[in-house]
């Protein structure tokens, strides 16, 4: 760890006059250093202090800030860099973390061990989009999750994961789950002439999700789905550090680190920070579906995700949640190949069923741009 140097957090903040946001930049930089006033600070703790740029008006009542805080106070800990990211002050209001100098992720994390690249490997597809589904609803067993997986793959669907609801539950319990689906869609890619890649979801306690994942490979999955704020961010480093197979990141429990006014940005929460953390593929709500996330911040997930981020592998965009059918081509012109188009409840409700509705949607990929 470089201890002589220094990384920068930018901030958006509210505040009715400059006064008032340098005083509230000050406690936002004392909060998340020494947590004592700065007069009370000892000369062998100097050290620790953060370093305050002015402040910029960027709207009514809006403020950008940057502050530059020492690498002593992260050490080599990438979850005490979280708390200095956002440990006390995700407790006040008005607060935006809108970015974080590269320097601090080189020091600490690795990046995606498969990425972009290595999923194009998995699936055999080096040019076009990836087609992806999940299988649900809980409360199938086993049995039935895995008839869905063989018609999914037998339709030639890239990639089949788990529902993130998917856990162990008795109706289908972790590793019956994952050994019946895993062997539908060896079965399937017979019928369908093509490789399938099966995604189950791992999400657990910390203590056990190691013990989850090793399983899912014992079992021959083909790479695996976690949600990150449940299992903690350092859960889903340890997992890509294993550099066994690709981790697909949901982002169940993350909405309130991401509101308008309070939390951090969309594109570095899911698009640097998670990307560092190791995920290889990151599905994040689609503008349109279920959830409000714009066009704009869309695109600007897919560039953070896709492009130059320290010595990192691109990481996948998977935009999901109320993408249709009909809609693919419209996505594909204005997403492009470098992406993941992730559905689910559009292909359940085709009156043709699960395999025609899943070669159909491959062909539109397959088929793009010809």
């Amino acid at each position: 760890m470089k201890t002589d140097t220094r990384f920068t957090i930018v901030y958006q903040i509210e505040a009715g006059d400059q006064a008032k946001a340098e005083n509230f930049v000050r406690k936002i930089g004392t909060e998340q250093s020494v947590e004592i006033s700065l007069e009370l600070v000892p000369p062998e703790a100097r050290s620790s202090l953060p370093e305050f740029s002015p402040v910029e008006q960027f709207g009514e009542n809006k403020w950008k800030a940057r502050i530059s805080y020492p690498m002593s106070v992260v050490g080599d800990d990438p979850t005490q860099f979280l708390n200095v990211l956002f440990g006390n002050i995700s407790l006040l209001n008005g607060i935006v973390i809108s970015d974080v100098s590269d320097n601090i992720f080189n020091e600490l994390l690795n990046g995606p061990s498969f990425g972009i690249e290595g999923i194009r490997n998995s699936c055999g597809a080096m040019k076009r989009a990836i087609s992806s589904t999940a299988l649900k609803p809980v409360g199938l067993s086993a049995e039935e999750l895995a008839d869905r997986a063989f018609l999914f793959s037998k339709g030639g669907i890239d990639i089949i994961k788990d529902d993130h609801g998917l856990t162990n539950q008795q109706s289908a319990t972790f590793e019956e789950r994952v050994s019946l689906c895993t062997k539908a869609v060896r079965r399937g890619e017979q019928q369908s002439g093509k490789k399938s890649l099966y995604f189950p979801n791992i999400t657990t306690s910390p203590q056990n999700l190691i013990e989850r994942f090793e399983k899912a490979v014992e079992l021959g999955a083909d790479g695996v789905l976690v949600c990150p704020q449940l299992t903690g961010l350092e859960s889903l480093l340890s997992i890509a550090s294993l550099k066994e197979i690709p981790v697909m990141a949901h982002p169940a429990f993350s909405g309130s680190y991401i509101q308008a006014n309070h939390g951090f940005s969309p594109e570095l929460f899911y698009g640097k920070i998670w990307r560092a953390f190791g995920a290889d593929a990151v599905i994040y709500p689609n503008t349109g579906g279920r959830f409000p996330f714009s066009v704009e911040q869309c695109h600007q997930l897919n560039r953070q995700m896709r492009g130059h981020f320290c010595s990192f592998k691109p990481t996948f965009p998977v935009p999901a949640g109320g993408i249709k059918l009909e809609t693919v081509k419209e996505w594909m012109d204005s997403y492009g190949n470098d992406i993941i188009l992730l559905i689910g409840g559009s292909l359940y409700n085709q009156k043709s069923g699960i395999e025609s509705a899943a070669r159909e949607f491959q062909q539109l990929l397959e088929n793009y741009g010809k």
